[in-house]
């Protein structure tokens, strides 16, 4: 099937905050900014940005013109029925709030045919498709009732009924475009793991090694000091 094209696919979010209720014994993994996300997928515009403050990630956009969106995603390889219900963890500051997205690959074949929006603040547990997904998934929708993001859609335990084999390829969020907004998007929550944000931290030098200052290197991550004295003396040659 075709190649998706993520430019063509609009969020109009609704200005109310997200309550989400996140497991006890969820796990747990840092996104590492701008790192963990896949700049091919990327659809940040000019006019949309972000930022990590502590855990969060700092999202806003200047206006309401088309290139007011911030839109990331992360790659994944986990099949739509082993997803969960994927939601946003976000503190909503000003306007409207970025929906949650799934990059899909619904007949299994290796190349992703369209995305699955969920806005709960608008559209509850309902998750709707982009109008630039492929013809057959549009025609398998579960519903084709109008009122929703688009004229195909359904809850997340319907597109698994409806696609049964269907894997999901990245998962992101989005906000805009044409929508201002400003807020912290403090988690995504996919597949039973909370993803909070960060910033990588990279050693200067190998006398950043000892006292345990190894074990802070997120990029490239040591196993041992000697490791990583042994990572900057390699590097001299």
């Amino acid at each position: 099937m075709r190649k998706i094209s993520l430019g063509l696919v609009g969020i109009v979010a609704a200005a109310v905050s997200l309550a989400i209720v996140v497991p006890a014994n969820a796990a747990s993994s840092v996104l590492y900014v701008p790192d963990s996300f896949n700049s091919a997928l990327s659809d940040t515009r000019a006019t949309g940005h972000y930022e990590v403050v502590a855990s969060g990630l700092h999202i806003y956009t200047d206006s309401t013109t088309s290139t007011d969106k911030v839109a990331e995603y992360v790659d994944t390889n986990t099949l739509l029925a082993a997803a969960g219900e994927p939601n946003l963890e976000y503190t909503n500051t000003a306007g409207g709030i970025p929906g949650t997205q799934l990059i899909v690959d619904f007949d299994a074949d290796g190349t992703a045919d369209g995305i699955l929006v969920g806005e709960p603040g608008t559209y509850g547990d309902d998750w709707w498709l982009s109008n630039s997904a492929d013809l057959f998934v549009k025609d398998g929708a579960p519903s084709h009732m109008g009122g929703f993001g688009s004229d195909n859609h359904g809850t997340l335990g319907q597109w698994r009924t409806a696609f049964p084999n269907a894997d999901v390829t990245a998962f992101g969020f989005s906000l805009g475009s044409g929508v201002k907004g400003d807020g912290v998007l403090n988690a995504i929550n996919f597949a039973g793991t909370e993803y909070t944000f960060g910033t990588q931290t990279v050693l200067a030098g190998k006398d950043n090694c000892k006292n345990g200052g190894w074990e802070t290197s997120t990029s490239p991550v040591f196993k041992n000091q000697g490791d990583c004295v042994s990572s900057f003396a390699s590097s001299k040659g």
